[in-house]
C-alpha cells in the first residue's frame, strides 16, 4: 500500500480548493433614509394583524394560514430543497456497500485450462465484502454544489414567508373591504329611505303647486341612484365575503354583518432604514439567495471540466467452503485511486461555463430589480399611510359635524322650527358621512397592510414583538 501514499498526500493538499468566485453581495442603489418617513412608529409585531383588535379577523387569518394551498405548496418545496441539500451533503462522504455472493461454476472440458485436472470441473466460491467509494473534492465541485443547494433551501424558506405575508395581507384587505361595505350598506339603506321620503314630500308639494315637475323628476333620479349605490355596496360585500371563503378554504363562509365599525386605529409602523430592507424583506432575501446559488454554479461547472478523482476500497473474505469463510488467510481487500480526465468535448464544457455566467448575470439583475422595487413599494406605502391618515382625520371631523347637524335638525323639527325637508337632508348628510368614514378607514387599513408587506412583515429570526 505504500505506493498509494503520494496519491493520498496530493488528495489532502488539493481537497477543499474551490473554483469559481466567492459570493459578495453586489452594490445596489440605496438611500440613507426614506424621504416620506415620519417620526416615531413601532416595530412590526409578531402576528401583526392582531393590532387591528378584531377577533373575527384573527380567526380568519389563522384559518387562512392553516388551510391555504399556496402555503402547503411552499412548505412542500422547502422539504424538497431540504432533501436536495441532504443528498448534496452526502455526496462528499464515503458510501459503504455490503455485498455477499455464493457461486457454483462448472467449467467446460473442451476449453484450455491447465488446472482442470487438479481442481476439477465444478468449483464453488463464497464471498462477503464491504466496499466504499467516494469522490475527492479536488476542485470544490461538491462544495459548490452544496453551497448552491443551501442557498436554494434558504430561498424556498423565504418564498414561503412571501406567501404567508401575502395570505395574511389578502385576508386583512378583504375583511377591511367587507366591514367598510357593512357600514356603507347600512348608510345606503338610510340614504335610499331618505330619498324615497324626499320624493314623497316633493310629490305632495307638487300636487299643491309648491314644487315643479322637474324637482319631482330629480328626486326620482336621486332615489334610483341611491338604490343603485346600495346594490353596489352589497355586491362589493358579497365579493369580499366570497374571497375570504376562498382564502380560508371555507366556500360556504358567512360573516355576520356589523352595522358599526369596530376597527382599532392601527398603530404607526416605523419603516427603519433602507439598508435594513435587504435582510428583512423575504422576496429580496430570496432573490439574493438565487444569486448565491447562481454564483456557486459557476464554480461547479468550471470544476466539471477538470479531472475528477475517486477513492475506492474494499475489505472482505473469500473461501471455497462456507464454513471456512472466516478462516485465517481468507481475507481479501483492495484500495485504489481513480481519475477521469476530460479530453475532448467539442466546446460543451466551455458553453456550460458561459451559460452559468449568463445565469449569474440574470440573477444579479433580478436581485437589483427586487431591491429597487422594494424601495419603491415602501415609499408608495408611506405616502398612502400619510395621506389616508389625514383623510381619516378629516372624515372624522366631517362625521362629527354631520352628527351634530342631525341632532340640531331633530331638535328644531320637534320644536316645529324646520320643515320635514331639513330633517331629511340632515339624515342624508349624516348617512353619507358615515359611508365616507368607512371608506377612508378601509383605505387607511389597506395602506397600513401595504406598508407592513412592503417592509417584509415580522421576521421569524427576530425577537417576537407583541
Amino acid at each position: 500500500m505504500r505506493p498509494c501514499r503520494p496519491l493520498f498526500l496530493v488528495a489532502g493538499l488539493l481537497a477543499g480548493c474551490a473554483l469559481g468566485p466567492d459570493y459578495r453581495r453586489p452594490a445596489t442603489p440605496s438611500a440613507e433614509a426614506y424621504p416620506e418617513a415620519g417620526k416615531g412608529g413601532a416595530a412590526i409585531r409578531d402576528e401583526w394583524w392582531k393590532s387591528f383588535g378584531d377577533p373575527v379577523l384573527d380567526e380568519l387569518v389563522g384559518r387562512a394560514l392553516a388551510a391555504n394551498a399556496d402555503l402547503a405548496l411552499a412548505a412542500a418545496r422547502i422539504r424538497e430543497a431540504q432533501a436536495v441539500l441532504g443528498e448534496t451533503e452526502g455526496a462528499g462522504l464515503p458510501q459503504f456497500d455490503a455485498s455477499a455472493a455464493s457461486q457454483r461454476i462448472k467449467i467446460s472440458q473442451g476449453g484450455f485450462n491447465p488446472n482442470l485436472a487438479l481442481s476439477g470441473r465444478t468449483r464453488t466460491n463464497q464471498r462477503l465484502a464491504l466496499g466504499t467509494s467516494f469522490e475527492l473534492d479536488f476542485w470544490g465541485r461538491l462544495s459548490r454544489a452544496e453551497e448552491g443547494a443551501r442557498a436554494r433551501l434558504l430561498a424556498a424558506r423565504e418564498a414561503r414567508l412571501v406567501v404567508e405575508l401575502g395570505v395574511g395581507a389578502a385576508v386583512v384587505r378583504a375583511y377591511a373591504l367587507l366591514r367598510a361595505a357593512d357600514v356603507q350598506v347600512a348608510a345606503a339603506e338610510e340614504i335610499a329611505a331618505v330619498r324615497v321620503a324626499e320624493g314623497d314630500w316633493l310629490a305632495r308639494r307638487a300636487r299643491l303647486g309648491a314644487a315643479s315637475p322637474a324637482e319631482v323628476a330629480a328626486a326620482e333620479v336621486a332615489t334610483a341612484e341611491a338604490v343603485a349605490r346600495r346594490a353596489d355596496h352589497r355586491r362589493v360585500r358579497a365579493a369580499a365575503e366570497h374571497l375570504l371563503g376562498q382564502l380560508t378554504a371555507r366556500p360556504a363562509l358567512v360573516v355576520v354583518p356589523r352595522a358599526e365599525s369596530a376597527w382599532r386605529a392601527p398603530e404607526a409602523v416605523a419603516p427603519g432604514l433602507p439598508s435594513d430592507l435587504l435582510s428583512r424583506r423575504p422576496d429580496v432575501v430570496a432573490a439574493e439567495q438565487a444569486l448565491v446559488a447562481a454564483n456557486a454554479r459557476i464554480g461547479f461547472v468550471q470544476a466539471t471540466r477538470l479531472p475528477a478523482f475517486s477513492l475506492t476500497g474494499s475489505l472482505g473474505t473469500e473461501s471455497r467452503d462456507l464454513e471456512a469463510l472466516f478462516g485465517p488467510g481468507n481475507t481479501a481487500g483492495s484500495i485504489g485511486l481513480g481519475a477521469t480526465v476530460p479530453v475532448l468535448d467539442f466546446g460543451r464544457g466551455a458553453a456550460r461555463v458561459e451559460g452559468a455566467v449568463a445565469q449569474h448575470e440574470q440573477a444579479a439583475a433580478a436581485y437589483e430589480q427586487a431591491v429597487l422595487n422594494a424601495f419603491r413599494e415602501v415609499r408608495d406605502a408611506l405616502v398612502d399611510v400619510r395621506e389616508t391618515s389625514a383623510a381619516v382625520t378629516s372624515a372624522a371631523r366631517m362625521a362629527a359635524a354631520a352628527e351634530e347637524s342631525l341632532r340640531i335638525a331633530r331638535a328644531r323639527a320637534a320644536a316645529g322650527q324646520d320643515g320635514p325637508d331639513d330633517l331629511l337632508r340632515a339624515r342624508r348628510l349624516n348617512a353619507e358621512a358615515r359611508a365616507a368614514v368607512a371608506g377612508v378607514r378601509a383605505a387607511r387599513i389597506t395602506a397600513q397592510v401595504d406598508l407592513i408587506r412592503a417592509l417584509g412583515g415580522a421576521r421569524p429570526d427576530e425577537p417576537a414583538k407583541r
